[in-house]
């Protein structure tokens, strides 16, 4: 009986801890929002970037709107945000600090990894 009640407790163990990873390949949030943004056309002839990640459905033009947004919106919630640490170069400031040093980007990195074209 013992046996049984053990081994019971083990498979739901394992099927808990199956449950608690990603599937083998899965794209997290954060890199799926990143890749599928998309640059519009608003038909008053400004461009918008929408599909961003942390947008919270909202549409940019230039990327720093969408910056000022991550910092007074995204930030205050706990998700991240970049803080402009010298001109043109930004840290990403999250609510657990990764390992190692700091994640650094320039504006163009920025510009580039959410497809802004100013």
């Amino acid at each position: 009986m013992k046996r049984k009640r053990i081994s019971g407790m083990l498979v739901l163990a394992g099927v808990a801890g199956a449950c608690s990873e990603p599937p083998a390949g899965a794209v997290s949030p954060l890199k799926q929002d990143e890749e599928s943004a998309t640059m519009v056309n608003e038909g008053d002839g400004e461009n918008t970037v929408r599909r961003l990640p942390f947008a919270h459905g909202r549409a940019f033009a230039t990327l720093d709107d969408y910056l000022a947004h991550l910092r007074d919106r995204a930030g205050p919630i706990g998700q991240p945000w970049y803080r402009e640490v010298r001109p043109g170069v930004y840290e990403l400031v999250t609510n657990r600090a990764p390992p190692g040093a700091p994640e650094i980007h320039t504006r163009e990195e920025l510009m580039r990894r959410f497809g802004f074209s100013r």
